[in-house]
């Protein structure tokens, strides 16, 4: 398969603000922000490719990245799906293509032996991965779940994705709409919310180890005309914790902006109930354009805390906001997007990830009140979108250079160019702040 000659798109730097230090210390370098093209040839113009931020996209399995990302054929739907790799993370190469019948964004984990785990959310009717049997059905007559794991590779070290192990659920009834996927800290059991028929709110675990689901339980079904959709999907730090943010659909409205309420759920058995159950925040008009909700994010810290980013819309304002806890006061972090995700360093720093524009948004904060909020433009985008992160949330391991006092952060983010209604180049973007 030929190799995609990547192009390094920017190197920005800002420069960092020096606070309360004597004048002999020296100030931090200020943040660097690299981005590569991982693929300029997506002709997407009805989803912004990243879209699904309750998806893990791209991941580093401790020899090579991997991403994917939806396409098609301008406002093609069903969509197809493509998936890259790159031993650097700056020259990538297209491995294989899901040729169609993709419902959702695929999803990729690497479980604790370093094997790849991708699933999607397919439609019936024909193949959506390359040699993997679709479940029964009429065409586009339901959704099932494609679930592979790739324990073969190739004698450099990287996946050979035409010998998959397959896990797909093909039973009348697996369907997994918005699904969010995790994995443990262990890197062993695979964690995955979704909605089903009916809009409930279900959660599946599998054991990456024996290959066989642990438990499949729903967690709660919503008011009447309201659906529980795009779950994040955050385990703990000990044995059972995990826990859910997830936005509140008003059914039967116009478009996917008429969100009423975003919760937060946590769970101490496994998922297989969830006594926590809090309101992040609601709005009991929204209108889908100047007036909504939506949970964005969540993750955890070295303590087990939960820590969430959520976004409300009034009057045609949006603010991003934050909460510490399941019972924290909310601080408005910024006029940010809803697409944001947060990270918690070890040393307990608060980094969210956003986008406006042409620039990548990073807010940060030691304190979870007071919050820093920079930008940093990529050049030779009109836009770049909705970043996806590599974390270990997904099981990424961490690549050379990432680590250290100033450790980088990478992200998959879609483009656009002026004039240009598709959504490309496809960038994958390295902050080191």
């Amino acid at each position: 398969m030929p190799v995609h000659r990547s192009l390094l798109l920017a190197v920005a730097t800002v420069a960092a603000v020096l606070s309360g230090g004597s004048a002999a210390a020296e100030p931090d370098p200020p943040a660097v922000v690299r981005a590569s093209v991982v693929s300029d040839d997506l002709a997407l113009t009805n989803v912004v490719p990243t879209w699904g931020a309750q998806i893990p996209k791209v991941v580093y399995d401790g020899r090579f990245y991997y991403a994917a990302t939806l396409d098609g054929d301008g406002a093609q739907y069903p969509w197809s799906a493509q998936v890259w790799r790159s031993r650097n993370g700056t020259v990538w190469t297209p491995v294989v293509r899901l040729p169609g019948h993709v419902y959702q964004p695929v999803a990729l984990l690497v479980d604790g032996e370093g094997d790849l785990h991708l699933q999607v959310a397919c439609y019936t009717g024909a193949e959506c991965y390359p040699g993997v049997a679709p479940a029964p059905g009429a065409d586009l007559g339901a959704v099932y779940p494609v679930r592979l794991e790739f324990t073969e590779h190739h004698a450099n070290g990287s996946v050979d994705f035409d010998q998959p192990t397959d896990h797909t659920i093909r039973q009348p009834g697996s369907e997994r709409y918005y699904q969010g996927l995790a994995i443990d800290r262990d890197g062993r059991y695979l964690y995955s919310a979704y909605a089903v028929d009916g809009w409930d709110l279900w959660i599946n675990v599998f054991d990456t180890v024996t290959g066989q689901d642990v438990h499949t339980s729903k967690v709660g079904s919503p008011p009447a005309g309201r659906a529980w959709l795009y779950p994040r999907v955050q385990p703990g730090t000990e044995p059972g914790e995990v826990s859910l943010s997830f936005s509140q659909y008003v059914l039967g409205t116009p478009n996917s902006a008429y969100l009423d309420a975003a919760l937060l759920f946590s769970s101490a058995d496994d998922g297989r109930s969830f006594p926590e159950q809090r309101i992040l925040t609601e709005n009991p008009a929204p209108d889908g354009d100047g007036n909504w909700v939506d949970a964005s994010d969540l993750t955890v810290d070295a303590d087990g805390v939960v820590h969430s980013v959520f976004y409300r819309r009034d009057g045609g304002v949006g603010t991003l906001y934050y909460q510490r806890g399941l019972d924290g006061d909310p601080v408005p972090v910024g006029a940010m997007d809803n697409h944001s995700q947060v990270l918690v360093a070890p040393d307990g720093e608060i980094t969210v990830f956003s986008s406006e524009g042409a620039d990548l948004v990073v807010a940060t904060s030691t304190d979870g009140v007071d919050w820093t909020v920079d930008h940093h433009t990529i050049p030779g985008v009109a836009a770049a979108l909705w970043p996806n992160l590599l974390s270990a949330r997904q099981g990424s391991r961490v690549p050379p250079g990432f680590g250290g006092r100033r450790p980088t952060t990478g992200m998959l983010m879609a483009g656009q160019l002026t004039g240009d209604p598709s959504f490309h180049p496809l960038l994958f973007v390295r902050y080191k702040d």
